[in-house]
């Protein structure tokens, strides 16, 4: 699910705005229903992915933390723009996987696809740094993930995107 449609990229293959519905806002107090519910109902996993960027939502933080107090195993796609040190530390220990859409290897071509300024590279990329830091530090167990939508016209970014995982050294790169 998505706690939001909300976005602050604008990458060139994303669908969600060709499946445009009724927006209603989830708060902090929806969510922690809807956890409880799924708790008592059994649900094994909330994975926070698709159809907008759910680490805008102030239900965000809230609902990773309570949703693991629950036993819930909680999961989030992102392209961890607005994942600062910060969040990270209130996040990771509660997450089973992080993954990050990352679309490009090189700052240009990233902007490009992705369709944010260059220098938002840079930051995606030392938050992604600091995601690896704080899981050896601590020893957690959550999966760090970047995830590459591969379009037939960003072939050129495959190679460079292997150099870049290689160096940030998430647990994986697909």
């Amino acid at each position: 699910m998505a706690l939001t449609r909300a976005c602050n990229f604008a990458c060139g293959f994303c669908y969600a705005m060709l499946q445009e519905n009724d927006r209603q806002r989830i708060t902090v107090d929806v969510m922690r229903d809807l956890i409880d519910d799924c708790s008592e109902i059994g649900v094994k996993g909330i994975s926070l992915v698709s159809d907008g960027e759910s680490t805008l939502s102030p239900a965000f933080i809230p609902s990773v933390q309570y949703g693991h107090q629950k036993g819930i195993s909680m999961a989030v796609g992102t392209n961890a723009f607005v994942l600062d040190k910060n969040k990270l530390e209130q996040i990771l220990p509660h997450l089973t996987y992080l993954r990050v859409n990352f679309s490009a290897g090189t700052r240009e071509r990233y902007s490009e696809i992705m369709g944010v300024k260059p220098e938002w590279f840079d930051k995606v990329c030392s938050n992604i740094e600091e995601m690896v830091k704080i899981k050896k530090r601590d020893n957690l167990a959550v999966t760090i993930g970047m995830q590459m939508v591969l379009m037939p016209q960003d072939a050129d970014q495959v190679v460079p995107l292997a150099k870049l995982g290689k160096k940030l050294r998430p647990d994986y790169l697909v």
